[in-house]
């Protein structure tokens, strides 16, 4: 029974050991992994800190982007408004440039079919008096003079339609790099604001990290202290069973003491009373084992051996069969023209806004963008130059609906629409107006993009 409980106690000892050890290591380990993540977080608020500073630099790069736009369309709307004046001037002045070259034909058409060559000399010899040829010298004078002063007046007029056209032209080519820088601020404001983005989406990361960090840093504690717990419990276990095993042992040990002491009395008392029977039961005995020479004990019966069950076979696992993902759905096509131009026909009378990207105010990119990744999935970049890109460069006369059609050189395009095919184009135009159906002979565009 001793070796027994000994070698219980034993299993129980070993078993408490070999399931308490892992969670006292891990526990042990545990205030290292703390400090550890206590040293990670710290470096994390100080990334946070730069990182802020840098979202605070790119607030104020997208402001002063904001702040030259607007000084850029301030400076393109006093130009537009000159460039009206001018155009208005030119107007007129062409009309009187006209109406003086009617004139001057008449007056021309007069001379050949009267013949009315008359000349100063004449009007003097054909005067009645010295009073008649004074004034007819005066009369001749003031034709001349009237003729010249028709002449030269005609000549200033055409010159300064000239000079009006050109400074109409400068203006309008001022405007086109107006319109060019806006769309390069345009990217620099995309990428800017991409870049924020970006920065706050790597902030918001970094603080869902450590959130979680700590959240698991929790877990993990509780988690030690409980089986920490457990092994305190089962330790506990343990000795008790030590204790009860010892106290078991005094006992048996002390009943084996208090049956060795009445073997000793019993043992002297029978060895007095056997003194006297020995004669009596020798003869007995003499007899006794002449008889029981002659009888066999009887043998015990061995058990029949069973035979061992035969093991049933194992049924070999099925095999299992991964799940095939399903396939992701191919984009929708590019090419998708009719539902490129009922997208674009949804936003008709819509305000230019610039920068406005939709669904309420757009500028010219803004527009083609929002109808093609609405109508086709496309993203076709934010603003004019990359959108050059999304297909192939092509002739304004190749263009079919659903193209887009480019204003100002490659690489530096200040302007952008959808082909409806026919000659039309739909477009975000200019601050002040809406979205609207123009056509190539009203504006027409520098290149075209097969889409």
């Amino acid at each position: 029974m001793k070796k027994r409980i000994l070698s219980s106690l034993l299993a129980c000892s070993l078993l408490f050991t070999a399931v308490g050890t892992p969670g006292i290591v891990f526990a042990d380990d545990f205030d290292k992994q703390i400090e550890q993540k206590n040293q990670e977080i710290s470096d994390l608020k100080n990334k946070q800190a730069g990182l802020q500073s840098q979202i605070s630099a790119l607030e104020g790069e997208v402001a002063s982007i904001n702040a030259e736009a607007e000084a850029l369309f301030a400076k393109m709307n006093t130009l537009t408004e000159e460039t009206k004046v001018l155009q208005q001037e030119i107007a007129d002045l062409e009309v009187r440039i006209e109406r003086r070259e009617e004139a001057i034909r008449k007056q021309a058409r007069d001379v050949q079919v009267n013949g009315n060559q008359t000349n100063l000399i004449d009007a003097v010899l054909n005067a009645d008096s010295l009073t008649d040829a004074i004034g007819r010298v005066q009369a001749m004078s003031t034709i001349v003079n009237a003729n010249n002063d028709l002449v030269n007046q005609q000549k200033e007029d055409k010159q300064a339609v000239e000079d009006k056209k050109a400074e109409n032209d400068a203006k309008i080519v001022e405007i086109n790099e107006s319109q060019v820088a806006l769309e390069a601020q345009k990217g620099e404001l995309v990428r800017s604001q991409a870049d924020l983005a970006v920065a706050k989406a790597d902030l918001a990361i970094q603080q869902s990290t450590k959130e979680g960090e700590k959240s698991a840093l929790a877990e993990r504690k509780a988690a030690a202290e409980a089986e920490r717990a457990r092994i305190a419990e089962e330790e506990r276990l343990v000795a008790a069973a030590a204790a009860e095993t010892r106290r078991q042992e005094q006992q048996a040990s002390n009943e084996d003491a208090s049956a060795t002491n009445n073997s000793a009395d019993n043992a002297s008392n029978n060895n007095q009373s056997s003194s006297n029977t020995n004669n009596s039961n020798s003869s007995n005995n003499s007899n006794n084992n002449t008889g029981s020479s002659n009888v066999e004990a009887p043998s015990t019966p061995q058990t029949p051996s069973v035979p061992e069950t035969p093991s049933t076979p194992q049924v070999p696992e099925t095999p299992v069969v991964p799940e095939t993902p399903a396939p992701t759905p191919p984009p929708a096509p590019s090419g998708n023209s009719s539902a490129v131009i009922a997208e674009a026909y949804k936003h008709l009378g819509k305000p230019y806004v610039w920068g406005g990207k939709g669904p309420d105010v757009f500028d010219c990119s803004g527009f083609t963008s929002y109808v093609y990744r609405h109508a086709t999935g496309r993203e076709i970049g934010g603003w004019t130059v990359p959108q050059e890109s999304a297909g192939t460069r092509i002739s304004v006369g190749e263009a079919q609906a659903g193209d887009l059609y480019f204003w100002g050189s490659a690489g530096g395009t200040h302007h952008v629409a959808i082909a409806l095919g026919g000659g039309q184009y739909i477009h975000a135009p200019t601050p002040g107006s809406t979205v609207s159906v123009s056509s190539v002979g009203a504006w027409a565009p520098s290149f075209a993009v097969r889409m």
